[in-house]
Order: structure tokens, then C-alpha cells, then sequence
């Protein structure tokens, strides 16, 4: 039995068909993924220094480091390698300095991580308070620091370590909430080595 003519023809065009249906589907481009993580910064500053206002217009902190970059949406700022000078009204001010840091858009709070050291003025007969931890928050209109990590505090004649801390930068008060371990030497005792 001999197939008409027309088969052969239209075997051959159902064959052009699907194997041009099977490349278009193996080459269509398709829409790109969607991009995803931190969106870019609205603008960012090397070499920086920046002063901070309050809404008095005095000064609330003063910060210079390498980056500073702001977050288009939320308006917060990152840093690295922060300096931070906390000015007081009748005093020499406080420093701290990090790895890195945030600010909150409206700058009444920084979060410092990573190697944090926050230094009190030398205005006393105690000498400079020295405290030294992971990381630290600090909230500049309040006047004041708090960490939930461990903390080691050291002053002209004491070192204190506790996990959990609380300072207020104005009177130079501070507390060691948990675990808290200490050497303390009285100035007498000092003498007599």
C-alpha cells in the first residue's frame, strides 16, 4: 500500500512545527528576577564629619569616620568607623568610637557595634571613665548609654565587669545590672606597694 503524497508533506510540517515550538520555549527570554536586598543609599559621604542639632539647635553630638550612607526609605544612617563626641554643658565632653554604627532618622538614638569604647571626661578625682564592650546604644538628647552585652568599666582605681549596663552621661552615674565582677583599689593602698 502506497501513502498519498500529501502524508509525507505533512509529516514533515507537524515535525517543523513542534520542533520550532520546543526551541522558542527553550529561548524565550523571561522577564528578569525582581531585585531583591537593601535598596541603594540616597547619598553617602567619605571622609566625613557631621554635626548634629537638637531642636534647640545646640549641639547634640558630632561624629567624623571613612562612610556614612543613608537609607532611601527609612531614613537612617550607617557608619563605619565612627568617632562620636557627646558635648556637655559645664563639662568636658564624652567620646565613644565603634566599628560601625546606626542612627535613627530623627538621631535621638545611635546603636555603635563591634569594638565599642565610650570614654567620660578626666573632671574628677576618679579620673576618665573607661568603659569598653560589644556593642552600646546610646541616646543623646537623654544624656545617657545602655548595653545588654558584657561590659568592662575601668576608672583610676577600680575594674568592673557586668553584663548589662546603664549610664547617665550628665552626672556620671552608671550601673552593672548582672554578673557582676570587680577589683577595686583605694588610693592608700596604692601607696603602699
Amino acid at each position: 500500500m502506497r501513502l498519498p503524497g500529501w502524508v509525507p508533506l505533512a509529516v514533515l510540517c507537524v515535525a517543523a512545527a513542534a520542533s520550532s515550538a520546543l526551541v522558542w520555549q527553550l529561548y524565550r527570554s523571561d522577564e528578569p528576577a525582581p531585585l531583591t536586598g537593601p535598596p541603594r543609599s540616597d547619598y553617602f559621604l567619605v571622609d566625613f564629619e557631621l554635626v548634629s542639632l537638637d531642636e534647640q539647635g545646640r549641639e547634640a553630638f558630632r561624629v567624623t569616620g571613612p562612610l556614612l550612607s543613608r537609607h532611601p526609605h527609612l531614613g537612617t544612617i550607617s557608619i563605619e568607623q565612627p568617632r562620636f563626641l557627646f558635648p556637655a554643658e559645664d563639662a568636658q565632653p564624652w567620646t565613644a568610637r565603634a566599628a560601625r554604627a546606626w542612627a535613627s532618622a530623627d538621631g535621638d538614638e545611635l546603636r555603635l557595634n563591634g569594638d565599642v569604647a565610650l570614654d567620660g571626661p578626666d573632671e574628677s578625682e576618679q579620673g576618665p571613665l573607661a568603659f569598653r564592650g560589644d556593642s552600646l546604644s546610646v541616646y543623646p538628647k537623654d544624656r545617657r548609654a545602655a548595653s545588654d552585652d558584657v561590659v568592662v568599666f575601668t576608672s583610676a582605681h577600680s575594674i568592673l565587669q557586668g553584663r548589662g549596663f546603664r549610664a547617665d552621661m550628665q552626672t556620671r552615674r552608671f550601673q552593672l545590672l548582672n554578673e557582676v565582677s570587680g577589683h577595686y583599689e583605694t588610693p592608700a593602698s596604692t601607696l603602699h606597694r
